[in-house]
Parts: C-alpha cells; structure tokens; sequence
C-alpha cells in the first residue's frame, strides 16, 4: 500500500475502473440521497423546533460514510462521532439488506424517532443525534467528545483479533480529532499493539473543527489548527500507511478503504485514510459559518458527492437520468414515512427513566454468594484477629513463621493483599479465556506494585499485554474490547492517572450502557491504587474515589483485607457492569489475611460488620478500615463498644446494613482517606438519612448526635513525611471523634 498518495486536493481527479454493477451503483446513490434528505429534514424540524438539542449535520459528506461501508462484512464493526448520522444511515442500509424494503424503513424511522427523543428510536430517546447508534448490529456507537470514539474503535480491533473473528473495524472522525490525545494514544495502540491491530482510521477532513480552519482557510482573521495541511501524513509517526483520498468520490472512497480492509484482515496492521469532504451545514445548527466564505462553500457544493456520482452513472450509460430520479424520489419517500412515524411515536415514560443504567443483578446468584460467604465468614474472622493480635501494629503483618503456623493451625493460606489481587486475576482468566489484562508495565515487570507479577509467565502477552503510557487509550480500549466479547482487566498505575483517562472512563464505559439504550455492555474491570503512605507527593498519593462515585453507570470497589480483595476482584471481573476497582498503594506487601484457595467471590453491594458494637458506627473502607479496627480496640479498653462496617463497595452501597446500625447505635462516624469537599462520607451520610425502614421511619430519626466525617485534610498531598502522615485521619482521630459524641 501505498504511504501517502500525491492527490491532496478536493479537486483531484482518480482514475479507476467502474467495476460495480448497476445495482450497486444504484445503492450507493440511494444511500447518499437518503442521507442528504434525512439530513435536511432534520435541519428543517431543529429550525422549528420539533427536534431539540444539538445536531451536527452530515450533509456533503456521505461519500465516505456510504463508500467505506460498502466494503464491509456481515462481521465487521464501526465506530462512529458526533457527527454520526451517515455512518448510522449508512450501516442501517448495509444490514437492512436481508429484510427488503420493510427493514430499510423500520432504520430510518428508528433513526428519525431517536432524533426526536422518541421511545421507538434505536436508542429509545437516550442517546440522540450525538449517541445515534445501533450498537446490537455492527455499530459500537458515536460518541459526544471529539475523538472520544477512537480509543473505542481500537479496543474493538482489539478484541476482533484476540477472539479471532477476522472482523474489521472502521472507526470515522473528524479533522478535529486528529488534534487530541486520543487520537494519537489510539494510533500508535492500534498500531503497535500485538504488531497491529486489524482497524481502518477514517479521518473525515471536511477542513473545519467547530470554526477554526485545519490548515487553509478563506477568511483571513479566521485561526489555524494545524501547521500541516495533511493529516494523512501523520500516518508516517506510526509506522502505519497513510493515503489521502477525495472524500466527494463515493468510488474512490470505496477504493481506499477496500485496500485498507483488505490489508487489515490479512496482516492485521492499520491504515489511516484522509478523506478530503466538506460540510454543508455549519458544525451545528446554530452555527452562522462566518469562519468561511459563501464563494468557498459554492465551489464545494460544485463537487456534491449526489452529483459526482449521478453524473458519472448518466455520463457512463450504466444509469438515466430517469433511473436516476426514481432512485432520488424513493429516497425522499423514505425520509417522510420516517419523519411521520417519529412524530406519531411517543416519547418514553418518565418511570423508565433509571432503567439500564445497570446490568440487573440476578438475585437468585446473588443469594447463593451472599450464603456461601457466610458460611466461611466467621473463620476467616478468627483468623484476622489472630493475626491482628500477632502483629501488633494498625496494618496487619505477620513474619514468617507467623503465617506458616496460623496456616497450618487452620488450614488457610495467609496471603498479603498484593498475592491476593494476583490469585484473583489469575484463577479468573484460568476460568475464562475472554479475560485480558492490559497497561503499563503489567506484563514483564509484573506491574509496579507486583499486582500481576507471574500473570506472563502463564498466560503469554496475548493475555497480559504491555500497552504504552497511554491512560485515555488503555480505558477506551478496555471499554471497546468488552463491548466486543472481551472481560479486560486494565491497571491504571496510580487513581491520579486516571483523570486523564477519565473522559472513556464516565462518557463511554459509564454511560454507553444507558446512552444506547440498554442494548449494550461493558463488562471492564479498571484497577488502580491511590492512598498515601509512600512520600511520593500530590501527583501520585491522592483519594480520587468521591470524584467517580459521583458517576451513574460505574461501580466502584475498594476492599480492605486480603480475603476481600480476592473475592471483590473476582465478583468484579465477572460482572457485566464497568466497575472502578481501586486498591491502597501500602497494603500490597503491608497486610495479611486468610486467603482461601477456593473459588469464592464476594458480591458487589454487600458490607461487612467487621466488628459489633452498640455504642457508635463507625463506616471506614480500604486502609482507613484497618484504622478504625485499631480504635475500635482501644475504646474497648476504655469501656466504650463501637461497631465497625466495612461498606466494601462504595457502589452499590449497602446502606441498609449501615442504617440497621445506626439504628442500634444512635451515632455515625465515617473515615475516609479522600478529601472533605462532597466526600464519600457525606455521600453515606446522605443515603443513612434518608433510608426508609420498613415502618417508615427514615435512617435520621435514630441519630442522638451530629454525624462526623473523618476525611483528608484541604489540601494537595505533601510530599514530607510527618505532612503527609497529618493530611489524612489517624488513629487517634477516630479515638477521639467517638469519645466526643459517646
């Protein structure tokens, strides 16, 4: 293939065959004329307001979406932008096929409806003109963030070519996208992972992000986004092949991506194609396009992708000019039957308005989890005290020789915190092969707190793949991988990383579930670790986990024991749910516990009482729990008997065992590492309050006093020992914070 071709402009003419038959032609002029004609339909109803909201029109562009989607496969996937719609219409048209004219309807009037919120819409009015998507037929969605797709697309290839499928994928963006983070992490992943990853990247350069110019531009004062003119040249960084097509070409489209799919499939390598387009309309309907001149437009407009192929087919003898129109006026007639059937939908019921946020929990499994942990729970209990005992300090450890006699005293092994996430992992992928872990350094280095040291060695880098430093594209690629069939396991070193990835951690892997209308899942795990306690500053140290729980759609899970952390681990790779698996950067090699080498797991939502008390609750998790234990012992010292609960899960919380405790004990205290603003404390505080039970009293009619929430301290992480030491609770913080309301 070749690395760049030499036709830059819209203007170049490209030779070929026409090799298509009439038939075909036929199709992809009926694509493009439905495309146009449901886009300036659209344009009309937002004018007047029958469809709200954004809606950033595809006019002009439908060359690339109907020419690359002519070279697909039943098995083959897409994705898609906020500027989506002809990608939409396009694959709709592609799979319509089999069912004749009556399925080609039915998607566009299920696009239509979903353009007007409507319940019949494919994604039942969640998703609108930026999410348009039919994600249970070859689509894995559009997405509202510039470039936010592309870290998706790749983890599809990804999981495409680890299934073995032999499905490719094409994933459309804008000139725009080639400018952000994603798109240069997603590149280079899609290049270099696995030695290639079977995906086509279709740039649609229709030279305008929003208002400013990519390169060239016709008003003078208007900006510049980049310094060079062609994107496809980029290609160049990434050892990958990169040409330059005229995007008003339907044929010539089709061409390229032909030759990109096909070396895709067979080496598994990618491609980036540059397709010179243009927009009709401005980037969204409110857009005035002072940024360019009307003379610019009309010179476009001379090119119309409708024209160039009409005329084509006419100038060639393979079509008429009245073969032509019935193609057009069946176009239109699709458009207004579509148009009619959405303003006669109706528009979802307000009580289906928490619906698929979640996967549904099967509760009968759920029982037999709940019941089965029971039985080994009073054990394992024993053996935490003893060990707690033995070890003498607020973080559980035990020499040696230690452990070994507990072990053979009951017959568990005693593990620390680190070999249990890594049991966890490895009995997972043993159990299933659809189970992956990716990130940085996870595999020859075994993670940089040994999470996964020996995961390699078994498992081989298809299964424990090194990824680059590239945190927004190992989360979207975790996240497009699991919406192909993957349950992929992705360390993101430290939660401060995280913010960085965290546009693919809310918007897709959150969100896409409800976005799409229920029609999808993301079963990915993302681990990280956070905490203090190893003097390494504000940049690696932090408590981000309130920042995420403020997220519907994510589970986040922080256990405290090693016990915990296999069985929550576990429970959380199994779940068809994306969940944010956060562990404590000291407790790796700093606490031991009974690990069973059964198979167990622990249910997401399910709190612990690690100890009973009568006088004060006190809710603390991961590190902070261990604190809390260590006050607990010495209030009872003191006389004073306080019951602590692990929540375990900060969601789905179970604040049902914390509100029967605060019920007994008349008093709250949480203790949180994270910092006081909108803090997990609050957050449990909140849900206690306004828990109802059964006699319809609330959690708040049993408070005797003033809840207290022990948290972080106001300000960054210090990297000093005895500042850091103060910026989060301590033992005798909780001593005292008890003693003050008992």
């Amino acid at each position: 293939m070749p690395k760049t071709a030499t036709k830059s402009s819209a203007t170049a003419k490209t030779d070929y065959e026409i090799t298509e038959s009439k038939e075909e032609l036929l199709e992809y002029l009926r694509q493009m004329y439905e495309i146009r004609n449901f886009e300036d339909t659209v344009y009309k109803l937002l004018r007047e307001g029958t469809i709200k909201g954004a809606s950033h029109l595809y006019a002009g562009q439908e060359a690339v979406a109907v020419g690359a989607i002519a070279c697909l496969e039943e098995r083959d996937v897409i994705a898609s932008t906020h500027r989506g719609h002809g990608h939409c219409g396009a694959i709709g048209d592609f799979h319509a096929r089999k069912g004749g004219e009556p399925a080609r309807q039915e998607h566009w009037n299920k696009m239509m409806a979903e353009l007007m919120g409507k319940e019949t819409g494919y994604c039942r009015g969640r998703g609108g003109s930026m999410h348009i998507a039919d994600v249970e037929k070859g689509n894995l969605g559009s997405t509202g963030i510039v470039g936010g797709n592309i870290p998706i697309g790749t983890g599809g290839a990804l999981a495409e070519k680890l299934l073995g499928t032999g499905a490719v994928v094409l994933c459309f963006f804008g000139d725009g996208a080639s400018n952000t983070g994603a798109f240069h992490e997603s590149l280079n992943m899609g290049a270099s992972l696995l030695c290639g990853l079977p995906i086509v990247y279709i740039c649609e350069n229709n030279l305008y992000g929003m208002s400013v110019p990519f390169h060239d531009k016709s008003v003078a004062c208007a900006g510049q986004a980049s310094k060079i003119r062609d994107i496809a040249v980029r290609a160049a960084a990434y050892g990958i092949p990169g040409v330059i097509v005229d995007g008003m070409d339907v044929l010539a489209v089709k061409r390229a991506v032909q030759q990109a799919v096909d070396h895709a499939r067979k080496f598994s390598e990618p491609t980036l194609i540059e397709c010179k387009t243009y927009r009709w309309y401005g980037h969204s309907s409110s857009d005035q396009r002072a940024y360019r001149t009307r003379e610019e437009e009309a010179q476009w407009k001379e090119r119309d992708p409708i024209i160039v192929l009409r005329k084509k087919l006419i100038e060639t003898g393979i079509a008429t000019e009245e073969e032509c129109d019935e193609v057009e006026q069946k176009a239109i007639k699709t458009i207004e039957i579509a148009t009619k059937f959405a303003l006669d939908s109706p528009y979802p019921p307000v009580s289906e308005l928490f619906d698929d946020i979640y996967v549904p929990v099967d509760v009968a499994k759920r029982a037999s989890e709940i019941a089965a942990e029971a039985k080994i729970a009073p054990k394992i209990k024993q053996i935490e005290a003893e060990i707690r005992k033995l070890s003498g300090s607020t973080l559980p450890k035990l020499k040696a020789n230690d452990a070994k006699a507990l072990e053979e005293k009951y017959g568990i092994p005693i593990k620390t915190y680190g070999q249990a996430i890594v049991d966890a992992q490895a009995e997972e992928m043993r159990r299933d092969k659809r189970v992956i872990v990716m990130g940085e350094d996870v595999g020859l280095y075994g993670g940089a707190y040994a999470a996964t040291r020996g995961l390699l060695d078994e498992f081989g880098p298809e299964r424990v793949i090194d990824t680059a430093i590239s945190e927004a594209a190992i989360v979207g690629a975790a996240g497009g991988a699991a919406m192909r069939g993957l349950r992929p396991v992705a360390e993101i070193m430290y939660i401060d990383f995280l913010t960085i990835g965290s546009d693919q951690l809310i918007h897709n892997l959150a969100y896409n579930r409800y976005m799409f209308g229920g029609k999808t899942k993301v079963p990915a795990v993302i681990r990280t670790e956070g905490g203090v306690g190893r003097s390494i500053a504000a940049h690696h140290s932090e408590s981000l986990e309130a920042m995420f729980l403020h997220i519907p759609g994510l589970y986040v899970v922080m256990p405290s024991t090693p016990f915990d952390a296999k069985g929550l681990l576990k429970a959380s790779i199994r779940d068809d749910n994306p969940v944010l698996f956060i562990e404590h950067k000291v407790m790796y090699s700093g606490v031991m516990g009974p690990v069973p080498d059964d198979d167990y797991v622990i249910p997401l939502g399910v709190a612990d009482v690690k100890r009973e008390g009568t006088d004060a609750t006190v809710v603390a998790y991961c590190r902070m729990l261990h604190f809390a234990m260590d006050a607990a012992e010495k209030l009872a010292q003191e006389g004073i008997n306080i019951e602590v609960i692990d929540p375990r899960t900060l969601n789905p919380l179970d604040v049902a065992t914390i509100a029967k405790s605060v019920r007994k004990t008349g008093r709250l205290i949480t203790v949180s590492e994270g910092y006081p603003r909108c803090g997990v404390g609050l957050e449990i505080a909140r849900q206690v309050f306004e828990y109802r039970f059964e006699d319809g009293s609330v959690g708040f009619d049993y408070l005797d006093a003033p809840p207290i929430f022990l948290s972080g301290k106001d300000c960054p992480i210090p990297m000093s020992e005895p500042l850091e030491d103060a910026v989060v609770p301590t033992v005798a913080d909780v001593v005292e914070a008890v003693k003050s309301i008992v």
